[in-house]
């Protein structure tokens, strides 16, 4: 049986061939742009919800790590609540900052 080390280069060669091959059917499918007209406001209008929604859950879960409390051992945070609430408050922040340039 051959390594797949061996078989790497044949694989390689007939993957690059079929998608070389016929680069017109690109065009046979709709595209993701593709759509009713208008359509990149509601997408932006869609991304922008969404970085506030996620930005959103970031920060109530970092102040969540914060004001709970750290008594219990069996809780995720017990011992690293201040890292995770350093990191979650970043991630808030980049993702409101991300929708607020949208």
């Amino acid at each position: 049986m051959r390594q797949f080390s061996q078989l790497r280069f044949p694989i390689l060669l007939v993957g690059f061939a079929l998608l070389a091959g016929d680069p017109a059917l690109a065009n046979k499918f709709e595209t993701i742009g593709g759509g009713v007209s208008g359509s990149a406001g509601i997408k932006r209008e869609w991304l922008q919800m969404t970085l506030v929604v996620a930005g959103g859950i970031s920060l109530f879960s970092a102040f969540l790590a914060v004001v709970l409390p750290h008594s219990n051992a069996a809780f995720l945070n017990y011992g690293n609540w201040k890292q995770s609430a350093i990191v979650l408050s970043i991630l808030g922040v980049i993702l409101l900052t991300g929708a607020a340039l949208l």
